[in-house]
């Protein structure tokens, strides 16, 4: 019984991930591994592993019938390229040419590159890798494949070989689109997380111990993959299975994303991701009926910092919309207190809140306590019972009629909070 023909591989490009990925190609049966690279240190491991090696890309290209290529950038993806190119007419007569691009290029890069190998008779998959290093090393890779399904036919043994998860995504080009989408996610998680790292260390916490937690827990629960089961992101009817998940998933969503952002807010960190996802956690997960939302404008983008941030403080604390002043003491309003000292850590804004009330209280400023109570209450910092729970105490230290003109306020705040809630 004859065995079966050995394929016979190539390798350029013996890296950080190149070399991993080799040295699965060298330790699989049926595989004949011929390695080039400018570096001699890692051509002589894979010698050692049992690879043949080459002197230069062209007498690579006249030895093998699949080549991978795990360079740095297009360029030098299109030299490698153009060197093999000079050399396929050395090759034996009807031994066709599959290269496999495993580098990271450009959406374009994997159809120009075929065009121009394709009169040569040399056929071009893009097949970037996801798994990194120690994907590589286990062999565990996702490999995402576009090309002609000849073509990878003709690359299978030397893709199963490097890869546990290899997905043929379509016509050369999509394995590249289907990488760049998956490394969107990737780095936007990354700035996530930098954001997230951010809010805990103002908040005093272990940054060591939260990156263990969301390892953890990720493991767990899949990460941001585990939304990512539909086949479209089309809005989601009523009646369809997602409906009640992804509705769950929206109200825990943006109830934990707004106490973020609160905190945020009280501790004075920026988290612009936080409030984008707050934004776009519903209508991106099809629960919105009206595709993703447009962005809401922020009307103080183009003020200086220092001022944006006051007037964004100043219209949380009053409740109500704010406009850009000047002179120099809506200056020190704006840019100092609102900016500054109604921001910097130790305090919550309901901390804070609390001071001013009782400060009012006593001072009997009524005018300025109906601007303060009905924006602790309808920012949800003060209930109802905890609102006429202040008024009894602070009129024992304040004074009856004080007493008496801040429930005023209060219950004026509470009922005309209820009578918009019944019109709405």
């Amino acid at each position: 019984m004859n065995a079966a023909p050995r394929t016979r591989a190539g390798f350029v490009g013996l890296g950080n991930i190149g070399k991993p990925m080799a040295l699965q190609l060298a330790g699989t049966d049926g595989i004949e591994l011929w390695v080039h690279d400018i570096a001699p240190e890692p051509v002589a491991e894979l010698s050692a592993a049992g690879a043949k090696t080459t002197a230069s890309v062209a007498e690579l290209a006249t030895a093998v019938d699949v080549l991978s290529v795990m360079v740095r950038d297009d360029d030098q993806v299109r030299q490698v390229l153009a060197e093999v190119l000079t050399a396929v007419g050395e090759r034996p007569e009807g031994a066709p040419l599959t290269v496999l691009v495993h580098s990271t290029v450009a959406p374009a890069t994997p159809a120009e590159l075929a065009a121009t190998a394709h009169p040569h008779g040399v056929h071009v998959l893009d097949a970037p890798v996801s798994g990194g290093p120690m994907g590589a090393a286990e062999g565990t890779l996702a490999i995402l494949v576009g090309g002609s399904p000849e073509a990878y036919a003709a690359a299978g043994p030397v893709l199963a070989a490097m890869g546990s998860k290899v997905v043929h995504a379509g016509s050369v080009g999509t394995g590249t689109r289907f990488k760049l989408a998956r490394n969107l996610l990737h780095f936007a998680s990354f700035t996530a997380a930098t954001e997230a790292q951010r809010l805990a260390e103002a908040a005093g916490l272990d940054l060591v111990a939260l990156g263990d937690v969301v390892r953890h827990t990720d493991a767990i629960t899949g990460g941001p993959g585990a939304i990512m089961h539909r086949d479209t992101t089309a809005p989601i009817e009523e009646t369809d299975f997602w409906h009640g998940i992804f509705g769950h998933v929206v109200a825990l969503g943006e109830k934990d994303l707004g106490f973020a952002i609160a905190l945020a807010d009280e501790l004075g960190v920026e988290v612009p991701l936080a409030r984008l996802a707050l934004e776009r956690l519903a209508p991106g997960l099809g629960m919105s009926g009206a595709g993703p939302a447009e962005p809401v404008e922020d009307k103080f983008a183009d003020l200086p910092e220092a001022r944006a941030r006051g007037l964004r403080k100043m219209e949380e604390v009053y409740g109500f919309d704010m406009a850009d002043g000047e002179g120099d003491f809506f200056r020190y309003t704006a840019d100092h207190l609102f900016g500054d000292i109604w921001q910097r850590p130790g305090l919550t804004t309901r901390d804070r809140r609390l001071l001013l009330i009782g400060l009012l209280a006593g001072q009997g400023a009524a005018d300025v306590l109906g601007i303060q109570i009905p924006a602790a209450y309808a920012n949800g910092e003060l209930s109802e019972d905890e609102l006429r729970e202040i008024v009894v105490f602070l009129s024992h230290y304040a004074g009856w009629p004080n007493g008496a003109r801040m429930n005023t306020v209060v219950e004026e705040a509470i009922g005309k909070a209820r009578r918009k809630a019944q019109r709405s």
